[in-house]
């Protein structure tokens, strides 16, 4: 029998009550791990801690990963990851028993330079990708980045902004986020690389996404001969148009609840385009189209979590994206109440 009444999702977060009696403290932050889940982090670390995947990501993430020293077997304690984090940046690592809510909660953590890591890991049937983030995306995703002092800049540009912010500021501040340090691209010698956590520690979002670069020469939308980042500009400008006409799709689907579609992850935006009667080929023929790190259409784009990105962003350097964030949120944070 077909569900009449399927719950409606706006990929907007509930928040999650917790008893505060379930919370760690600050002296009990260490939990003993079942063989299988120490099994299930093996199987995750080997997956993507392939040469073939790695070689994608950016210099920074491979450079962290290699200061963190993550055991490939063995989940890592919060003692090891702080001894690792803490002398470098000053930025430090606490346990938590929330899943996934409101940033609020994220955000009054990140004002004291601690990075919050939840107790949950996926289960072997979320192996290729899990809609919720859990404690691999967030050791293996985001901790090698707080080993290094750029990254602790672009952190702390995020909470004194958040937590001076109106509402609708507080929406865009998590787009930027999301948009950055969860799925961002980064230009490095002339090659796309791969930045976002929430992309390095999902292996089919890994996957997805290097496919993409490889499809952009292969329909000859970017000549990798030539300055890509330029190219990436050029198809962003020309095709204006009809990206703004899908930003407002994917609004409009966002707003009516379950992306307003039977379809499910990457075919709800081809779905979309079929609609919009945009021919899914040349710079739409991949399942996310790749625009140049812009504030004011990042803004624009809901959080589709558990749903899709239907646009990642290139910064041309981490440099432009420090810029690009502080012209933002710099202002906002200074605003006096």
């Amino acid at each position: 029998m077909t569900n009449q009444n399927p719950p409606i999702y706006t990929g907007d977060i509930v928040r999650q009550h917790l008893d505060p009696s379930q919370e760690y403290s600050a002296e009990n932050q260490e939990i003993i791990f079942s063989d299988e889940q120490h099994a299930v982090w093996a199987d995750l670390f080997a997956g993507i801690h392939q040469s073939y995947l790695l070689e994608h990501t950016c210099r920074e993430f491979k450079d962290g990963l290699a200061l963190l020293q993550l055991d490939p077997l063995r989940i890592p304690t919060v003692a090891h990851l702080n001894e690792r984090i803490n002398p470098r940046t000053g930025w430090r690592i606490e346990r938590t028993a929330v899943r996934y809510t409101l940033a609020d909660d994220w955000y009054v953590k990140f004002a004291q330079r601690i990075f919050l890591i939840t107790d949950y890991l996926r289960t072997r049937d979320q192996m290729e990708f899990t809609p919720e983030p859990d404690m691999f995306h967030d050791i293996f995703g985001h901790l090698p980045y707080l080993t290094q002092e750029f990254y602790a800049r672009i952190e702390d540009k995020f909470a004194p902004a958040y937590l001076n912010a109106t509402q609708e500021e507080k929406e865009v501040i998590k787009r930027l986020a999301w948009y950055s340090t969860e799925f961002g691209l980064v230009m490095e010698d002339n090659r796309l690389k791969v930045f976002g956590a929430g992309t390095i520690s999902g292996r089919s979002e890994l996957t997805n996404t290097i496919m993409e670069f490889y499809r952009l020469g292969r329909d000859n939308v970017v000549d990798y001969s030539g300055d890509v980042f330029k190219q990436i500009q050029d198809n962003f400008l020309a095709h204006k148009k009809d990206i703004n006409r899908i930003i407002a799709g994917v609004n409009e689907l966002h707003q009516q609840g379950q992306m307003s579609s039977d379809e499910q992850g990457w075919n709800v935006v081809r779905a979309l385009y079929d609609k919009l009667g945009i021919a899914r080929d040349g710079y739409f023929g991949g399942e996310v189209i790749l625009a140049p790190f812009d504030v004011e259409t990042i803004a624009q784009i809901p959080k589709t979590v558990y749903a899709f990105n239907p646009m990642f962003f290139v910064c041309e350097s981490f440099e432009q994206m420090d810029a690009l964030l502080d012209s933002h949120l710099k202002p906002i944070a200074l605003r006096k109440r």
